[in-house]
């Protein structure tokens, strides 16, 4: 038997109210959302601008350390310059209380293993031994003396040693004369053979111990030269050769062992 009217009009009426009550639901979701979306985009905008912010500021951090930077370089390179003029300074200063070192003791000899005696006359014993030495007048010799003194050593002394002598003259010329024929001859004191060598400033002699090496190799056979305020000079297969600093030094000997270790390898094989 078919509904009757009232029936499906009961049906359209509730069907029509959960469809309203759908459709607002749905609007309410739908506002939810664009309510929760706006809310959200002007968070995101929000964060955005803030990282915007941050960047920018950021960037002006960065270009003040730059500048900063570039400051600091420029102050370097300043100090860089001036330090490099202080280091020259310096070597010239250096090499001027050297060169005034030299200056004070041209005139000096030291002489090696003369044997101490009690209350020895150093002027009368040196001024005879070197007036026999060189052939002239023993009181010239005496009266062209300035000073002559035995150097306290703790190494003489520990090796029970006698001190050195040194001896200043009133001329170079008579020093030279005296250092010359020593290269010749010996120079002989009760018995014993005397050497005889310059007065050199412990600083040079401390720059010329670095040398030892290059010194070695020359051997007894190549004559060299020390030069001012440091480094050697020599001929060495028919070339003059001047090196001024270790790092010449070791390059040379590189240089030059070379050929040797590969001739020494190819007479093993």
């Amino acid at each position: 038997m078919p509904p009757k009217q009232d029936d499906t009009q009961k049906i359209l009426q509730e069907i029509q109210k959960v469809t309203s009550d759908l459709r607002e639901e749905i609007k309410g979701i739908k506002d939810d959302l664009r309510n929760e979306m706006k809310g959200l985009k002007e968070e995101i905008m929000g964060n955005i601008n803030e990282i915007k912010k941050e960047q920018k500021e950021l960037k002006t951090e960065m270009q003040g350390a730059m500048i900063k930077i570039k400051a600091l370089q420029e102050d370097t390179d300043k100090l860089m310059v001036k330090d490099k003029h202080l280091e020259k300074r310096l070597t010239a200063v250096e090499e001027a209380s050297l060169m005034a070192e030299c200056k004070a003791t041209e005139r000096h000899l030291r002489l090696r293993g003369i044997k101490e005696s009690l209350n020895e006359d150093i002027y009368l014993m040196i001024s005879d031994n070197i007036a026999k030495f060189m052939e002239m007048n023993s009181e010239d010799i005496y009266e062209s003396i300035d000073l002559a003194y035995r150097v306290n050593s703790i190494i003489a002394t520990q090796r029970n040693l006698p001190r050195d002598v040194v001896v200043q003259f009133t001329t170079r010329k008579l020093r030279d004369a005296i250092l010359n024929k020593g290269y010749r001859d010996d120079l002989i004191i009760d018995g014993n053979k005397i050497i005889i060598l310059k007065e050199t400033p412990r600083k040079i002699l401390r720059k010329r111990r670095e040398y030892k090496e290059i010194v070695a190799f020359l051997g007894k056979d190549v004559r060299y030269r020390w030069e001012f305020p440091e480094g050697i000079s020599f001929n060495y297969n028919n070339e003059r050769v001047k090196i001024t600093s270790t790092r010449q030094m070791r390059q040379f000997l590189e240089a030059k062992r070379k050929p040797e270790a590969s001739g020494s390898q190819e007479e093993t094989y």
